[in-house]
């Protein structure tokens, strides 16, 4: 499975072996760390687990986000 995902993340593709559906339960500061982690190679608007981490930590203020082009 290891070799699988980091063959994936070489390729710039999600693993095929994480979970990529929306957290059942509320995530921690810890577990929104680790699934940024884990899927990093992820698309935030196509894997809803890394877009709810990125959502947790942007509130947290973990995280901040670039302005969009054009914004400044």
């Amino acid at each position: 499975m290891a070799r699988l995902a980091q063959e994936a993340e070489q390729d710039g593709l999600p693993s095929p072996v994480l979970d990529h559906c929306a957290p059942s339960e509320p995530l921690t500061r810890e577990m929104a760390h680790r699934v940024l982690q884990l899927h990093r190679a992820c698309d935030r608007v196509r894997c809803a687990r890394k877009a709810a981490a990125w959502g947790l930590l942007v509130d947290l203020g973990d995280v901040v986000p670039r302005p969009a082009n054009g914004s400044m």
